[in-house]
């Protein structure tokens, strides 16, 4: 990247080290918050989750990007960025963009087409499946008849108790089932105080159940689903799964779009066959987590006149196109999603990608999430683990975030 970023435009004399930070979301998250905090000048520019950006910014706690940079940048950024991610890198009151989209990321579901093969599913199923995916209930039976002695699990995702839980596939079940988190996603971004909390809705309880059930097989979700993921899931984030998945060692995979590349790799040379398809659906249809990083300057840079060099450079196209090639980022922008459809790695899933980046559901990103996404991934979690009912769960979940919610708003 720091040569693409050279070629770019950033001059010669300007040194570009990449840092890698912590795998889970939430720990980069607290890393950020206690550099913040301790006013260190490291590092200048950071990636931040478009789940978490909003509370810095409220607080100014990351650089005003309009008061930096010029204007015609910031119109450009605006104009060909990915619109969800300009929102959640723009101050909710002013409208000033604070963070550039680096990459956008949503859900899929990687399978192994060789195993579904041998339990009598064909080309016409996969062919499908990639713009009509199956239900919940549908999704487990298939993944039940492929899973057999020669493979150690069946569905694998993520379940552990962090950000994920949170923010993704608990949203992912919840809004499949037709529950929601504030009513629905008109009030996700708030006012908060003076929205409705329905997490114990019944349709709510069923996006616990189905979540559940397909851990524990134990019938409480209204669909039939099927326990075909192991305990080991609630334990689980993103990289776990993926090398699971990579080994051969699961039937299907829920994660996210970069994993596609993985997987490809993975399987090069190997007897085994990779399918993508969307989500399953539940009775409100098939949703998919709104995912993705941006890129935000550290108010306390020492370096701020070569970070912005950075900045610009990157919203080039080639150095999107190069972040791609190397990495699987998706490029933030619509008119660069071409360049991912003719990709020899993406280009045959490109139907399933699509599917998903049309059926998103957001996070409800506000000043208060960072406290409320802590009860939701504590209580889902003590649900997977057969620590709580759903129904306590969600009860736990209703009375904790109506108090954040009346204390805040």
């Amino acid at each position: 990247m720091e040569e693409a970023l050279h070629e770019a435009g950033v001059p010669d004399s300007i040194t570009i080290e990449m840092v890698v930070p912590p795998q889970d979301s939430g720990s980069k998250q607290q890393q950020l918050r206690t550099a913040i905090n301790a006013e260190e000048s490291d590092p200048d520019l950071v990636l931040t989750d478009n789940g978490w950006t909003i509370p810095f910014i409220v607080r100014d706690d990351l650089v005003n990007l309009e008061e930096e940079m010029d204007d015609e940048f910031i119109s450009r950024v605006k104009e060909e960025g990915v619109q969800s991610m300009i929102d959640t890198g723009t101050h909710p009151e002013t409208g000033d963009l604070y963070s550039i989209p680096t990459f956008p990321d949503y859900p899929v579901i990687t399978y192994r087409k060789d195993l579904l093969r041998n339990a009598g599913y064909g080309d016409s199923d996969f062919d499908t499946w990639r713009t009509d995916p199956p239900t919940w209930e549908e999704f487990s039976q298939i993944v039940s008849e492929a899973q057999t002695s020669d493979v150690d699990y069946g569905h694998v995702w993520q379940g552990n108790n962090y950000i994920g839980l949170a923010c993704c596939t608990f949203n992912e079940f919840l809004t499949s089932m037709g529950g929601a988190f504030f009513g629905g996603e008109d009030n996700l971004f708030g006012p908060i105080g003076d929205r409705p909390v329905t997490l114990d809705s019944e349709e709510s309880i069923d996006g616990i159940e189905a979540a559940v059930d397909l851990i524990h097989g134990e019938g409480l979700s209204p669909m039939d689903i099927a326990g075909v993921s192991p305990p080991e899931v609630a334990g689980w984030i993103e990289p776990d799964t993926k090398s699971t998945f990579e080994a051969g060692s699961a039937v299907t995979q829920r994660n996210w779009t970069y994993s596609i590349g993985g997987a490809v790799s993975a399987f090069e040379g190997s007897d085994m066959e990779l399918g993508v398809m969307p989500l399953p659906k539940g009775p409100n249809g098939s949703w998919h987590a709104q995912g993705g990083w941006i890129m935000s300057m550290n108010p306390y840079t020492d370096n701020m006149a070569s970070a912005k060099e950075v900045i610009k450079a990157w919203w080039e196209d080639s150095v999107l196109q190069q972040q791609f090639d190397a990495a699987n980022y998706m490029p933030p922008k619509p008119e660069l999603f071409s360049y991912v459809e003719e990709s020899d790695t993406y280009g045959p899933y490109f139907e399933a990608l699509q599917y998903s980046a049309e059926n998103l559901i957001p996070r409800p990103t506000t000043s208060v999430w960072p406290n409320q996404r802590t009860v939701v991934a504590n209580e889902v979690n003590s649900a997977l683990r057969q620590e709580k009912t759903p129904e306590e769960a969600a009860s736990a979940m209703q009375e904790q975030i109506a108090a954040i919610e009346e204390q805040s708003g």
